[in-house]
Formats: structure tokens, C-alpha cells, sequence
């Protein structure tokens, strides 16, 4: 699951997916807003889940992702 998210991540933000798991999605990886929604909708597609919106504020960093995605997915 994470090396499939930080492809994900690495391919919204237009960089390498060797970034580090502190990485600040909007501050170190240049996500903004309307990248960070697309970011959402390919995660959901990618591990058909559902991010409720109310989670979408809990994701910043890289690891903060993986937690997010790993608790809907039960792993």
C-alpha cells in the first residue's frame, strides 16, 4: 500500500515518489487544494474505498495518507 501511494502522491505533485514519510503534502510537495481533491478521487479508485470529506483535514504529510487509507481499508 505505500509504495502504491507515494507513486500516487509522486504523480499528482510532478516529483519522485522518494520522499520522505514526514513530507508535508502542501508545503514540502506543492499539493495544493484542487491537486489534493484529485489526489482523493485516485486513492478512492485505486483501493476502492470511500474518503469521507470530514477526513479529507486530517491528511497533511505523506504518513498522515497512509494512516487515513490504511483505517478505510481495516489494515
Amino acid at each position: 500500500m505505500d509504495q502504491t501511494l507515494r507513486n500516487l502522491v509522486a504523480k499528482i505533485a510532478e516529483t519522485t515518489p522518494d520522499f520522505p514519510p514526514d513530507a508535508h503534502l502542501r508545503d514540502d510537495l506543492n499539493v495544493d487544494s484542487v491537486r489534493a481533491l484529485e489526489l482523493m478521487f485516485e486513492v478512492e479508485k485505486e483501493f476502492s474505498i470511500r474518503v469521507p470529506e470530514q477526513r479529507y483535514g486530517e491528511v497533511r504529510t505523506f504518513a498522515d495518507l497512509v494512516r487515513v487509507v490504511g483505517s478505510l481499508k481495516g489494515s
